[in-house]
């Protein structure tokens, strides 16, 4: 009985192990998910801004050449 409880404790214990490693990749993969979310919506801002600065920048420039500072 003991020889049997012996060949039955490395299988379970790997198998604890790989459970363990999955649920662990699990995690990293949503973190990994929610990180990708979270750099798209920063780039969609960055792009938002971009394009607010170049339309200032052109209406300024406008302006200059209005006045005769430009």
């Amino acid at each position: 009985m003991a020889t049997l409880l012996s060949f039955l404790a490395a299988p379970l214990a790997a198998g604890a192990a790989y459970g363990g490693v999955r649920a662990g990749l699990n995690g990293a993969r949503q973190s990994i998910q929610s990180i990708e979310r979270i750099c798209n919506r920063l780039d969609e801002k960055v792009d938002e801004h971009g394009q607010r600065i170049t339309k200032t920048e052109v209406e300024i420039i406008n302006l200059k050449e209005r006045s005769g500072n430009g």
